[in-house]
């Protein structure tokens, strides 16, 4: 049960989500036991690698747009 709940989080935070994918791209994920083991079934696909992706351009994607939405709303 919680390895639905360590894949959600772990997406959720960009910085151990690119951990996790040079880990696996590392082939060196055994060094992170169970958790490592589901990360490598769910990443080492894939469908993993394209979700993973869609997340960290989500992660840089959003904040600029939102500060270009902010910024043309600011009289300079």
């Amino acid at each position: 049960p919680l390895e639905n709940f360590s894949l959600v989080v772990s997406l959720l935070n960009p910085i151990d989500l690119a951990r996790i994918l040079m880990l696996i791209q590392l082939d060196i994920t055994a060094l992170m036991g169970y958790t490592g083991a589901v990360f490598k079934q769910f990443f080492g696909s894939y469908y993993g690698v394209m979700i993973a992706i869609g997340v960290l351009l989500c992660w840089t994607v959003l904040p600029l747009v939102l500060m270009r939405k902010t910024l043309k709303k600011k009289d300079f």
